[in-house]
């Protein structure tokens, strides 16, 4: 993962393990302390905070289950301000994290996630956190490129200099106005409308601070937030929301589902009309026997296949645009 490698270009950046419990991730943030000069009210002072990012090309890895105690704790850790305590059980010892902060950022298969994350969950405070972004995108790369493998030295130095921000945001009159407008006047619309996203919606506000933060600091080394942050963390925000559903609508895929993709690939693979009693011989394979009937007219209502022949009945895969 290249993000990971430019990362790991930082000094006292602090990247997790690849395999962790929920008490070697506790280790490893307690590990991850940092202490730095800052000027707060005109009196220097030190911050000090624990900070360390997760990088997974599969959510899984750190995941299997949403069972367990790792849930709430990682609930605690996206709140920074929450202590977090743990007392270990057989063991004189005691940790205790003033300021824990953890980043994750994971990729996962749409049917993965819903298997993972069960219907209960998305009320939940750990998955009103969560942001989706989905692509359905397929890039074709040449594989026989040359590819160096050489990190640019120019975006070596901008994360280096964003690295070293330190200290508190502040903000103009702008972008106060624009945040009040969005909120008061246009109640935060386009909002999410799928059902799993209710909780998520309580939540858009703090992602929006923090996609300003980002976008300021992308912009600058000024910790200010103006109109311009504003625009452009809604602009992410509203693309990245538009296609959420998707990952919903993706991986929901039911046994029924499983087994039209199956049927329709057979009577593809024909090549000529199929006999409807064939295609039942089929399916009846994937499918009880009560499920036949309903499944072929759910096929044939949605336009998955097309009946060409009616003595004796036979079917091919729909072509015809919708």
């Amino acid at each position: 993962m290249k993000g990971r490698a430019l990362l790991d270009t930082l000094p006292d950046f602090h990247l997790a393990p690849t395999d962790m419990t929920k008490a070697s991730m506790i280790d490893a943030l307690v590990g991850s302390r940092r202490a730095l000069p800052v000027q707060m009210n005109g009196v220097q002072t030190t911050l000090e905070f624990h900070s360390m990012t997760i990088m997974f090309d599969e959510w899984g890895t750190l995941l299997s289950s949403f069972e367990g105690d790792m849930i709430p704790t990682l609930t605690t850790f996206y709140d920074v301000t929450v202590p977090y305590e743990h007392t270990r059980r057989h063991k004189d010892t005691h940790v205790r994290i003033p300021r824990p902060q953890l980043s994750i950022i994971a990729g996962s298969t749409p049917s993965n996630l819903v298997k993972f994350v069960p219907d209960f969950a998305w009320d939940q405070g750990f998955t009103s956190r969560l942001i989706l972004v989905f692509s359905g995108e397929r890039n074709i790369r040449d594989d026989f490129a040359v590819v160096t493998g050489e990190i640019p030295e120019d975006l070596v130095s901008d994360l280096r200099s964003i690295f070293g921000c330190i200290g508190a945001f502040s903000w103009t009159d702008a972008w106060h106005n624009a945040v009040k407008k969005w909120r008061e006047v246009d109640d935060e619309r386009p909002k999410p409308t799928h059902p799993k996203l209710v909780h998520y919606n309580a939540r858009r506000r703090a992602h929006l601070y923090k996609l300003a933060m980002v976008a300021a600091v992308d912009r600058g080394d000024s910790l200010l937030l103006d109109r311009p942050q504003f625009d452009t963390a809604l602009g992410w925000l509203r693309e990245i929301e538009q296609s959420m559903p998707e990952v919903f609508a993706a991986g929901a895929v039911s046994v029924d589902g499983r087994a039209m993709d199956e049927i329709e690939e057979f009577v593809a693979r024909q090549g000529r009309p199929v006999s409807e009693h064939r295609i039942i011989r089929f399916a009846q394979n994937l499918l009880p026997a009560h499920s036949l009937v309903k499944v072929l007219y759910l096929m044939l209502a949605a336009k998955r296949l097309r009946q060409v022949g009616k003595d004796p009945i036979t079917y091919v895969k729909n072509q015809e645009p919708d």
